[in-house]
């Protein structure tokens, strides 16, 4: 239950979401700063920090200098998400 007053959630088709979201105006620099609070956000919460970046018709941060900033604290996130391989590409003929 949103309502829910304890640190239980509930996880709907295996995502775990929260009762927030993140908004433009929220300290989303602060919140992607390190690893240990970027394991921290639901999948939500960085989707919606992806929309704030990728989509056009999503609310921008602002001003410019702001957004870039955390364009490159997405990039951690995306390093640690998908980190290179470890091993040598299968070759096709």
């Amino acid at each position: 239950s949103p309502k829910s007053k304890g640190n239980k959630r509930l996880a709907y088709n295996g995502w775990w979401h929260s009762s927030w979201v993140p908004k433009p105006t929220d300290p989303i620099e602060e919140m992607l700063a390190s690893p240990e609070q970027r394991l921290t956000l639901t999948h939500a919460q960085i989707q919606s920090i992806n929309d704030m970046l990728d989509d056009p018709w999503a609310p921008r941060i602002q001003p410019p200098e702001r957004h870039e900033a955390v364009v490159d604290l997405r990039r951690n996130i995306m390093e640690e998400l998908y980190p290179e391989a470890k091993y040598s590409p299968v070759v096709l003929n």
